[in-house]
């Protein structure tokens, strides 16, 4: 699951308690009063298999039918047989093998009496007759779920259909089952609908055919393999849908209908995914298709499996950026190995899940974008934790927490992707994705916990992983760094200084890392093994001059935060040069142009960005340039204006709108409004061309109305610029 509001989301709204009782306990939601210890579900039977039959009618928002839970008891004399069904369900009858059965309701727990014995091992098939109406999904991207509604607006009427959303445990709020992930089953839906409209359910599609009266249409999707019950899914509605093959596997790319021109610049990557993802884990995508549903209403992304549901809000054109869909495309399917393949037993090891799915999401940017690409992603994840950890700190697997939605937040996405990154580098590539391979091979189909990686990694590689995984996923906080240096003269020697500062009275430990120490000399970077283990620690490193700069930690091979760099002013240049972390680099730069930076200094960085002409460049942003405002780099922005990369072009068109007009800038932003060039690069030529001269540009913004964009993008930056 992508959720779109993770990252920025605020501690109450998160995890759904009040401040004061985030008061009351410490400040933090995951310890008590708040939160309690919580184990994974007792388990009465073993669920086989889960059937479906709906029949939906859209103009009351009504659907009705039943399902049958074929199951087979744990323990002889089992007399109860306990699902999970929401209130909204009206169920009218209950059977077991044909024989009526009573039921008693408790909250969402659904008790049925068995008319007969039962027997351990002995398949029984639980049939239960349900409906319900205008069933009403909680807003997902805030957590929840269930059956939702697609309504017409006034902008666009033509928007009907329905989505179900499971995780984590809402799709017992439009079918009775076992509604919790420490059990798998096979599952089929049999789903009738308006005779315009399609269906995409789970596994293979057995039949599509319409009634004899031609007013509807039924559906039958049949999951052969083994998935926890949060991942079934239903999609309906008025459909574009393409339809491709990657080695054997069909693949279905849905968007509500009229969007289909979006398919390509949004799914046009997903072949490439599948098979870097089946190499890097040595494990082939599992499952008999692969659907990409684009839903209106729907918030960021779920890993159904073999159907990923998606935001409609999502989906992009190729003029809008390369690959502007990737991120939430490759976490989704990340998540068809780490999340369906295996799953978490208890919702307190959801990181199995989630903190892999963000990890290969950062693989497959190093994989399509280059190691700058990877790197940013780490720096993105490492700081989207370390801000949500000056609220709180928790251990990324826990089982105190207050529910199961408070589980997704920046603890499991962010740092639990970077701690991957951070084993990763520990063992090596080669061992990592032997223990990725093994865990994956030995514990498919099935849930699994915490110790079952780490028992993987450590068979693989001979190396007990269980102090990383103590220190790194079974304990709170992270290593707050301080790393200073200075140079001995007289032995002509480094001398660096390391401190680990975090406050370890809340369970935080001392760290035992492997990193290493870069010394800058010449524009040539030699590392220096160094070994931390003590809360303080020094490395003397022998060179024959001093160094023109020191990096502590220079490929960022682990999870932390360095609350001050300690770069003096002399090292700032060949930082930005030869960094080897473009993270690095950005950071060197920004520095060098804080205050009134001198003409060399400018010049300086100038010719570093000039040089940094790839697809995905090493400086994060022109904006610390951009913002000095001199009107001798106009030239620089000029260039950067063929830039291949999108967002460096529009912000060099941004950086020449704050310039002062001239003939020569105003032609050349004028030439950019067309139907080809970057969406975003269009849009701020016209707002620079309305900040020199409305009038005078007036006829390019009327021209602009016309250029269709995903969205009407261009059309509202023109018609912004005509009102005003």
């Amino acid at each position: 699951m992508k959720r779109t509001y993770i990252y920025a989301a605020l501690l109450t709204s998160l995890v759904g308690v009040s401040t004061a009782d985030a008061q009351r306990g410490g400040g933090n939601p995951f310890a008590p009063p708040n939160a309690s210890i919580h184990y994974a579900l007792d388990r009465d039977y073993d669920l086989q298999d889960l059937s479906v039959d709906l029949n939906v009618d859209y103009a009351n928002l009504t659907f009705s039918g039943f399902c049958v839970n074929t199951l087979a008891p744990l323990r002889d004399g089992l007399k109860v047989i306990q699902m999970m069904a929401a209130q909204d369900l009206h169920i009218t009858s209950v059977s077991i093998d044909g024989l009526n059965a009573t039921f008693t309701r408790s909250g969402k727990m659904l008790s049925i009496s068995s008319p007969m014995p039962l027997t351990k091992g002995k398949k029984v098939a639980v049939k239960i007759v349900y409906n319900a109406v205008n069933t009403k999904a909680q807003p997902f991207g805030g957590g929840g779920g269930g059956w939702h509604w697609i309504k017409p607006t006034t902008s666009n009427p033509k928007r009907v259909g329905f989505w179900t959303q499971g995780e984590s445990d809402s799709n017992s709020n439009w079918v009775p089952m076992w509604d919790y992930p420490n059990d798998f089953t096979t599952s089929q839906t049999r789903v009738t609908v308006p005779a315009d409209w399609n269906v995409v359910g789970n596994g293979n599609l057995i039949s599509d055919s319409k009634s004899s009266d031609g007013k509807s249409r039924t559906f039958v999707w049949k999951m052969p393999l083994p998935h926890a019950t949060y991942l079934l899914s239903l999609c309906a509605g008025p459909f574009d849908i393409k339809t491709d093959n990657w080695e054997g596997v069909k693949l279905m790319y849905v968007v509500p209908k009229g969007d289909g021109y979006l398919i390509d610049g949004s799914f046009g990557d997903t072949k490439d995914m599948l098979s870097y993802y089946s190499k890097i884990t040595g494990v082939k995508y599992a499952w008999p298709k692969y659907a990409q549903d684009a839903m209106y209403d729907f918030g960021g992304g779920m890993e159904n499996v073999s159907a990923t549901t998606l935001g409609a809000g999502s989906l992009t054109e190729p003029r809008e950026g390369f690959r502007r869909m990737a991120s939430l495309n490759s976490h989704e399917l990340g998540h068809q190995w780490f999340g369906d393949l295996v799953t978490c037993k208890d919702w307190g090891q959801v990181w199995l899940n989630e903190s892999f799915a963000t990890f290969m999401q950062m693989m497959y940017f190093e994989h399509s974008l280059g190691k700058n690409g990877y790197d940013e992603e780490v720096e993105n994840n490492t700081q989207a934790y370390l801000g949500e950890s000056r609220n709180y700190k928790r251990p990324i697997m826990t089982r105190m927490y207050p529910n199961a939605d408070s589980m997704f937040d920046s603890h499991t996405y962010p740092k639990g992707g970077v701690v991957l990154h951070t084993l990763r580098k520990r063992l090596g590539d080669d061992l990592f994705w032997a223990g990725i391979k093994l865990y994956l091979t030995t514990n498919a189909h099935t849930p699994v916990e915490s110790w079952q990686l780490c028992k993987a990694f450590t068979d693989v590689s001979g190396i007990n992983c269980e102090p990383f995984f103590q220190q790194w996923l079974y304990s709170p906080g992270h290593p707050v760094i301080d790393s200073t240096w200075k140079w001995d003269e007289a032995k002509k020697q480094v001398v660096v200084a390391v401190k680990q500062t975090q406050d370890t009275t809340n369970g935080t430990p001392i760290y035992d890392i492997e990193t290493s120490v870069g010394v800058i000399n010449g524009g040539i970077v030699t590392r220096t093994p160094m070994h931390l283990k003590a809360a303080s620690e020094e490395l003397r490193i022998s060179c024959n001059s001093k160094p023109d700069a020191v990096l502590f930690d220079p490929d960022h091979v682990f999870l932390r935060e360095i609350p001050q760099s300690h770069w003096a002013e002399s090292e700032l240049p060949s930082i930005l040069k030869y960094a080897p972390n473009c993270v690095d680099r950005s950071k060197a730069m920004q520095l060098l142009l804080t205050g009134t930076p001198s003409d060399a200094v400018v010049k300086l960085v100038s010719e570093a960005v000039l040089e940094d002409s790839g697809a995905v460049p090493a400086l994060r942003t022109i904006r610390p340039l951009a913002n000095l405002k001199r009107s001798d780099l106009r030239h620089l922005f000029e260039m950067l204006l063929t830039h291949p990369n999108f967002d460096r072009r529009a912000e060099a068109v941004s950086a020449l709108g704050d310039l002062p007009a001239d003939p020569g800038t105003t032609s050349k932003l004028r030439a950019l409004i067309t139907e080809k060039d970057p969406i975003p690069v269009v849009r701020n030529a016209i707002r620079a061309l309305a900040a020199w001269d409305k009038k005078g540009n007036r006829d390019v913004f009327e021209k602009a109305l016309k250029i269709p964009s995903h969205r009407d993008a261009i059309k509202s930056a023109a018609q912004a610029a005509l009102d005003e």
